[in-house]
């Protein structure tokens, strides 16, 4: 069960995003053959995006 609010489901949305973002930042570190350029920028630009987010939940939005 998770919880609705609070410190504990900060950190467990925290580090789902962080997952979110260790995926998207491996699978642009070998170049994949069947993954453009422009789509390796954009997941890259993607993650840290998510990094941001993933402090501002973290720190509840402070």
């Amino acid at each position: 069960m998770i919880l609705r609010k609070g410190f504990l489901r900060r950190k467990f949305e925290t580090a789902l995003i962080r997952l979110a973002i260790a995926i998207l930042m491996g699978r642009n570190m070998t170049r994949s053959l069947v993954v453009s350029r422009r789509d390796n920028n954009d997941m890259w630009y993607m993650a840290e995006q998510l990094d941001d987010i993933a402090k501002r939940i973290s720190k509840n939005y402070t």
